[in-house]
């Protein structure tokens, strides 16, 4: 791969991504159809807030959706209303990539759970912050039923952490278990992923050695009340997948058996009856890396594979990875160049015609914090750490005024 260049000549040589503005003027969709059986999602959403500055470098949502928007909590008021009327949902959801950050969410809560209590509408935070606050919101709208509370530390050690750049600490994340347990709660649920750079297998074992700290504090609370025997931690393992215009586009992925391996490490020292382990399908995560970072001659892979039956591969019974490898053979596509290898800093990357606002100059250097082990903290409280997208966030041919449809 060399360059990518346009083939029509009213096609730009770059696109620049839309951004909207002013997401209180921005339409959002108040009736729709509502399915006649029970489904995943099965309830009313409003978005609070679009983009996230807490800067993990794994996270692509994270650096193409900047910067921070929020939504009054006056229009998302009026627009929870007209949800909750026109489709009949008992639950409403406040999503956002992390709503614990809307710079109102206490307030707009206690409001809410005051509104919805005589129509029996339950409220649901679907990203929570690693910390007792998050607990407390929590808490204040599962007062009655409380189903479990899901955290995510992303990986066992602090080190690890530190090149991630996930700013939470050990102490932050059993503070917040601290405080679940002593608020009632019995099931944590625990996000990790396996795999990332520098990891070693001191990090991985340190994933166990956490979800064993954690299961012996809500034992511990929850045994002085007599209901130690219902504590239970659920640990959920994904692979690392490189990502493109995030810090570690240029990584590479694990091997399929290297990742294999690590899940073994971890499925032995998790074996306790109180703790459920569930990892990511190796092979599947393989593929992501390759639908990740492949160029458009993965396209044609797409297209013969469906063309050979793979349409549902998110169900395990139907994921036919031998299938998919046909698919690459016969197009002669190599997977193993186009997907898990890591990238030069000098090669040309498929993606970056595409211009999402943060510098490539950035995530470089992010990349480099990386190595060093050093955090950046998030520009929302802190200086600007020099990702490009504010200056050009003036621009004006960035900017939309909140029409549907003319940007993120």
């Amino acid at each position: 791969f060399v360059n990518l260049e346009p083939v029509e000549p009213a096609a730009p040589e770059t696109i620049t991504r839309r951004v909207v503005k002013d997401l209180d003027a921005a339409a959002y969709p108040d009736r729709f159809v509502i399915p006649l059986i029970e489904v995943v999602h099965d309830r009313a959403m409003v978005e609070v807030a679009r983009g996230c500055t807490r800067g993990c470098r794994f996270c692509q949502a994270g650096m193409t959706y900047r910067p921070v928007r929020e939504r009054s909590p006056e229009t998302l008021k009026r627009q929870i209303r007209e949800l909750i009327k026109n489709t009949g949902y008992e639950e409403l959801s406040l999503t956002s990539l992390s709503t614990g950050d809307y710079t109102q969410v206490a307030e707009l809560i206690s409001d809410l759970v005051q509104e919805l209590e005589g129509d029996s509408v339950a409220l649901s935070l679907p990203s929570l912050r690693v910390d007792s606050f998050s607990v407390g919101l929590a808490d204040r709208i599962q007062k009655t039923r409380k189903t479990g509370l899901t955290f995510a530390p992303e990986a066992g050690t602090q080190r690890l952490r530190d090149v991630i750049n996930k700013n939470v600490t050990e102490e932050n994340l059993m503070s917040a278990v601290e405080a679940a347990f002593n608020a009632g709660w019995d099931q944590i649920k625990l996000y990790f992923m396996i795999g990332l750079p520098t990891e070693t297998d001191a990090d991985v074992l340190a994933i166990a050695k956490l979800a064993h700290n954690v299961l012996r504090t809500g034992r511990d609370i929850r045994g002085k009340q007599g209901k130690a025997g219902r504590v239970q931690v659920n640990v959920s393992v994904s692979s690392f997948v490189p990502k493109s215009h995030t810090p570690f586009q240029w990584e590479s992925q694990n091997s399929m058996d290297e990742l294999t391996r690590k899940q073994e490490l971890l499925r032995k020292e998790l074996r306790h009856r109180a703790i459920k382990f569930s990892y990511h399908d190796v092979q599947a995560s393989f593929l992501e890396s390759v639908f990740a970072r492949g160029d458009r001659r993965v396209a044609e892979v797409l297209e013969e594979a469906w063309r050979r039956g793979c349409k549902f591969d998110s169900w395990s019974e139907y994921f036919a990875f031998s299938t998919w490898m046909d698919a690459f053979a016969d197009a002669e596509v190599d997977p193993y160049w186009q997907g898990p290898r890591e990238r030069s800093e000098e090669e040309a990357l498929p993606w970056e015609f595409v211009q999402t606002g943060v510098t490539r100059r950035f995530l470089l250097h992010e990349r480099h914090q990386a190595y060093a082990t050093r955090s950046t903290a998030d520009c929302r409280f802190a200086n600007c750490p020099g990702c490009g997208l504010c200056p050009s966030f003036q621009v004006e041919n960035m900017l939309v005024g909140g029409a549907a449809g003319d940007g993120d």
